[in-house]
This record gives structure tokens, C-alpha cells and sequence, in this order.
């Protein structure tokens, strides 16, 4: 009994012995160089952390110096309205707990999820501001939200202008508000922006002007910008996604883009110097001559190696014979490196299989002489109804893949 409970005082008293065999030294956190400790702590959550003090006196500190803190209040989400008071009252006690114990040094990505709005602008500017005094180098803040508001969250991006340099490379932003401006600094080391349903206003092609470094930029459901018309070289970016944006016009100069991804109405939309365009998804909506617009209005990707198109139809005889019209319309320019080509088409018929105008698309193989892999995938749904028995479960139904050598 007295040896069992001498060993179970060496290991409440941090004596973490790899083995209780005579001549084994003993192991303790500390022999640790003081810039191998971080590495270790980052592979383990901060709650895995929190707990390493119950089972050792010598870490328990350790967990202040964690180099990520992620906080997550979005898996308990409660219906009524009390019980959702008390998590977000309990998830900003645990929040400001923490950051107040941290030692704000040595911190690579601070994150917020949780559905807090401009009323909770006092915590959210306390924690933004932590984290920029602690220089994160990530920083995630989604207030994704039940319902739709109009009093988001101002995020400060002034609060990222370090007086002694720049620290931020990676930023993602949801369901707030941002209003850059041209003077804006703070953001030559960021390689990665994204915005999710951000409203923004003020000078956005300023924010990208300040943005040298950026190698990948997504756009998804922001509100407040008409046109993207970014007239600066982004040379160093290499994907670009641009989603459900309400703009007219799409207009970049990215010679080093390799990736290309839009959804959302068709537009003009050009991409200048990508001639290391690698792959472009392209998915055009409510628009009748959609599948013909990305073969014949978009010669920006024509340098393309692989792409994925997504398109909807309705198959009315009038508007059918345009459409066909359209595909077949000659390309603006020749597909020289195009080696591999999906097309993902949904078409509203009355009639089934009873439309063969799509196997002209069999007219553009003569402008990718490389092309080696055709798919082509159609979804049928009977107008007035849900789809044809046998045709549809909502999704996609491939009706023959090609190979082409």
C-alpha cells in the first residue's frame, strides 16, 4: 500500500518517470528545449492541454504559452432562446478566462465560432486586440448566425497595423462587417483571404493593393462591392474563388494564377496573364446560354489544363434552339492545353433523353487537339414535377464518359 501511494505522489508531483526501472532517468517537460516545447504543445488541443496540469505540477502553466487557441461555441446549439443566452454567456466568461491566464507570446492562430453579433463588440474587440498584440500569424473569426441581421460585427483591420511590422498571413472572416481603406497597412506577409457573407465597404482594391503576398483569395457571398476591377498586378496568386458575389463585372491581372473557381450569374469576366492556368471550375446560374458563355466569352481561361463546368438548362423548344446555337457558337480562341474537360449539366424537360442538340458539344473537341478525358454528366427533372422515376434522386447521373486519345 505505501509503494502504491509513493507512486501515486511521484506522479501527482510531475515525477513522469518513463519507466520505474532502476537506472531509467526520470523525463520532465523542461528538458525540452525552450523552442521544441511550443511544437509539442501545438499538437495537442488547448482543452488536451488544460488537462496535462492534473496529471503533472510542472505543466501546469504550460498550457498558457499554447500556440493555438480555437474556440469553438458552435457545436451546443440550443433552440430556445434562454438556453442560448446561457452558452454565449458561458462560451465569453471561458474566452476572457483564458486570454487573461495566456501569455500572449508565441501564438500562431487565435479562432472564434460562435454566433455573437455587434451587441457582444466589447469581448470581440478585447479578443481581436489580444491576438494582434500576441501577433498571431492565423486568425479565424466566423459569427456565423441563425438569423439574417443587419448589425454585424465591425471587424478593425486597423488592428492588424503592428508599428513594428506586419505579422498576420492568414485571415478568415465571417458574417462581419469591414471597411478598408487606401492608407490600410499591416498585410504584406498575408498569403491567404478569405471572406464569407462579409459586407464590405470602403476601399476594397486598396486592401488587395496592400495585399503583396497573397498566393490564394476567396470571395463567397460578400455584399457591398458592384464590380471586382482590381486594375494592380496580384502576381503571387495562385487560386482564386469567387462564389455567389452580387458584382457585374469580374476583372483581375494574375499572372501566376493557377486556379480558377467562380459561381454565380454569368458576367464578364476577365482574367489577365494567366498563362499558368491549371485548372477552372466554372459554374454559371439562372442563365439559359450558360455552357456556351464559358466555352466562347471567357478566352481568360483558355490556357486551362483542366476544367470542370456546372450548367442549367431548361429544355422549352424556343429557348432550346438558342441554346444549342450557343454551345456550337466557334470558341474565341483554340484550347491548346485543355487535357481534361467535365461538364455537369441539370436540364428541366418534359421529356426525357429526348434532346440529342448536347452531343454537339462533340463540336469543341476540335478546338482542345490535347484533350484526353471527356465527362459529361445530366440530371433530368420533369417540369411540374420532382424528376423522372429512374432519372433522379437529386443528383448527379453520369450518361457516358469518353476517352479521347
Amino acid at each position: 500500500m505505501e509503494d502504491e501511494a509513493a507512486t501515486k505522489r511521484r506522479r501527482t508531483e510531475g515525477h513522469s518517470g518513463l519507466s520505474d526501472e532502476p537506472g531509467l532517468s526520470s523525463f520532465h517537460m523542461e528538458d525540452f528545449p525552450e523552442d521544441i516545447r511550443p511544437v509539442i504543445l501545438s499538437l495537442l488541443s488547448l482543452k488536451e492541454v488544460a488537462r496535462t496540469s492534473i496529471v503533472s505540477r510542472n505543466w501546469t502553466k504550460l498550457w498558457m504559452h499554447h500556440p493555438n487557441l480555437c474556440f469553438d461555441g458552435t457545436k451546443d446549439r440550443s433552440t430556445d432562446e434562454d438556453s442560448v443566452k446561457i452558452e454565449r454567456a458561458k462560451f465569453i466568461e471561458t474566452v476572457n478566462s483564458i486570454i487573461q491566464q495566456h501569455s500572449g507570446t508565441g501564438l500562431n492562430k487565435f479562432s472564434i465560432r460562435c454566433g455573437l453579433q455587434q451587441k457582444s463588440s466589447d469581448h470581440l474587440n478585447r479578443w481581436i486586440y489580444f491576438a494582434t498584440a500576441a501577433k498571431a500569424k492565423i486568425i479565424d473569426i466566423n459569427l456565423w448566425s441563425r438569423r439574417i441581421t443587419k448589425r454585424v460585427y465591425h471587424f478593425p483591420l486597423d488592428a492588424l497595423c503592428a508599428q513594428d511590422g506586419p505579422f498576420i498571413e492568414s485571415l478568415f472572416l465571417k458574417d462581419v462587417s469591414i471597411k478598408p481603406h487606401s492608407d490600410i497597412r499591416g498585410f504584406t506577409k498575408l498569403t491567404r483571404l478569405l471572406l464569407h457573407s462579409v459586407k464590405i465597404t470602403g476601399d476594397f482594391p486598396g486592401l488587395l493593393l496592400s495585399c503583396s503576398s497573397l498566393e490564394d483569395l476567396e470571395l463567397i457571398a460578400c455584399s457591398g462591392v458592384t464590380d471586382l476591377n482590381i486594375p494592380h498586378q496580384l502576381n503571387k496568386l495562385r487560386h482564386l474563388l469567387i462564389s455567389r458575389m452580387p458584382v457585374q463585372m469580374i476583372d483581375f491581372h494574375v499572372t501566376g494564377l493557377t486556379h480558377f473557381e467562380y459561381k454565380g450569374d454569368v458576367i464578364p469576366i476577365e482574367l489577365h496573364g494567366c498563362s499558368k492556368l491549371e485548372k477552372a471550375t466554372v459554374m454559371f446560374e439562372t442563365d439559359n446560354k450558360e455552357l456556351g458563355h464559358a466555352f466562347t466569352v471567357i478566352p481568360s481561361i483558355s490556357a486551362v489544363k483542366v476544367l470542370i463546368m456546372h450548367a442549367y438548362m431548361k429544355a422549352d423548344i424556343p429557348v432550346w434552339i438558342s441554346q444549342v446555337h450557343m454551345v456550337t457558337r466557334r470558341p474565341a480562341c483554340m484550347y491548346t492545353n485543355l487535357r481534361h474537360l467535365t461538364c455537369e449539366i441539370k436540364i428541366d424537360t418534359k421529356v426525357p433523353n429526348s434532346h440529342s442538340g448536347l452531343l454537339q458539344l462533340a463540336h469543341y473537341l476540335a478546338f482542345a487537339p490535347q484533350l484526353e478525358t471527356l465527362k459529361l454528366h445530366m440530371m433530368y427533372h420533369k417540369l411540374g414535377a420532382k424528376c423522372w422515376q429512374g432519372e433522379g434522386t437529386g443528383r448527379k447521373s453520369p450518361v457516358f464518359i469518353a476517352l479521347i486519345t
